[in-house]
């Protein structure tokens, strides 16, 4: 049963944007230093939205989800270039510490894997290859062999064992 005062809930509520260009840069800044879309977002005074609004949001934008994508892969080769740090100007003893970060190595070279070629294994190759075929004939009469002269009949023999 629908009353005269019930709201109609499939309108928009605004047609105002989600996010403005200053707060896009923002969070292409903190991704590229390394930090987490989760972890920017989580403060809601900021970003009155939640992570899967956003995602929607991103949808709709390709070209804003293009930023936030590049801006992702330069936060990964920014963990890449801190985890060199680490291994290349501190001594750890602790063996816990070190089995840590082996462990964070890994999952950040998987991610890196995984977001751009800069880092992978299975790079593509561009081999520019001739891939034309060609055919030519050639009048070499004196190397033929005219074999349908020598071809008789052949029966085939009874075979007993």
């Amino acid at each position: 049963m629908i009353t005269k005062n019930s709201k109609n809930i499939t309108t928009k509520k605004s047609n105002l944007e989600l996010i403005t260009t200053n707060q896009v840069d923002i969070i292409c800044d903190k991704l590229a230093n390394g930090k987490t879309l989760t972890e920017i977002l989580e403060d809601p005074k900021e970003y009155p939205f939640s992570l899967m609004k956003f995602y929607a949001y991103l949808k709709k934008n390709p070209e804003l989800e293009i930023k936030i994508t590049e801006a992702r892969k330069y936060g990964v080769q920014t963990l890449i270039d801190k985890l060199l740090q680490v291994f290349k100007y501190q001594e750890i003893e602790d063996p816990n510490a070190i089995l840590w970060i082996r462990e964070k190595t890994k999952f950040i070279t998987f991610l890196a894997n995984k977001l751009t070629d800069l880092y992978s294994d299975n790079k593509v190759q561009n081999v520019k290859t001739d891939q034309s075929i060609k055919i030519s004939w050639e009048d070499n009469q004196d190397d033929l062999i005219d074999v349908s002269e020598d071809v008789t009949d052949i029966t085939p023999s009874d075979n007993k064992d």
